[in-house]
């Protein structure tokens, strides 16, 4: 892919994609990451997910010829491969490997969407966030480390900046994370794991 694809450079906060973009094509993080949310009128930012190297976003715009629904901005010095349509869907002709690779993203991202919804309805705002930040450190390419504003966050989970500060220091109480100027450090993922499956899920899943 990495032939077929064009690499970009982007600085701190320069916009990689813009919501109602028309143009298809994929986008593939190589180094650096990607904030992916929703910029509102009153500049208010509900950020969806962070992506990490390796981390793809644009598929579906190929696929459904639907405008781009997030703006996506880079997160530090952020390098991009971008894929025109034309290139990707001759590449995918070609590689049935690759469309076996989409599908298990595009399932992957379902099951975590449906995790947050579920968190968002049903849980305390610590266990909530606590969900979102397990999530977040999938994708986002250093499961150590996320770089994201606690009033974006806030504003992705619908409570106010006050209550999600308490909900993040109780987490760090429990030494499942520590609080920095504009990042959240996860020392040990697998403690958070466990830790949200013992106290965030309904019910253990079946194997």
């Amino acid at each position: 892919m990495r032939r077929d694809s064009t690499l970009v450079k982007y600085t701190d906060g320069q916009f990689i994609q813009s919501r109602g973009d028309s143009k298809p094509g994929i986008s593939i993080v190589r180094s650096g990451a990607a904030n992916a949310g929703i910029i509102g009128m009153d500049g208010s930012v509900s950020m969806t997910t962070l992506l990490g190297p390796g981390q793809s976003f644009g598929e579906f715009t190929i696929f459904t010829e639907l405008p781009r629904t997030h703006d996506v901005t880079a997160v530090g010095e952020t390098e991009i491969y971008q894929m025109t349509a034309t290139r990707f869907t001759r590449l995918y002709d070609n590689e049935p490997q690759l469309s076996r690779a989409l599908l298990k993203t595009a399932l992957m991202r379902s099951h975590i969407l449906l995790e947050m919804l579920d968190a968002i309805r049903r849980l305390p705002i610590r266990e909530r966030a606590a969900r979102i930040l397990q999530s977040m450190s999938h994708t986002a390419g250093n499961p150590n480390k996320l770089e994201c504003r606690q009033s974006e966050l806030a504003y992705t989970l619908g409570v106010s900046r006050i209550s999600l500060n308490r909900g993040l220091k109780q987490l760090a109480e429990l030494k499942l994370i520590e609080l920095g100027y504009g990042e959240i450090r996860i020392p040990r993922p697998a403690l958070l794991s466990d830790w949200v499956a013992n106290h965030c899920n309904p019910a253990p899943l079946a194997s």
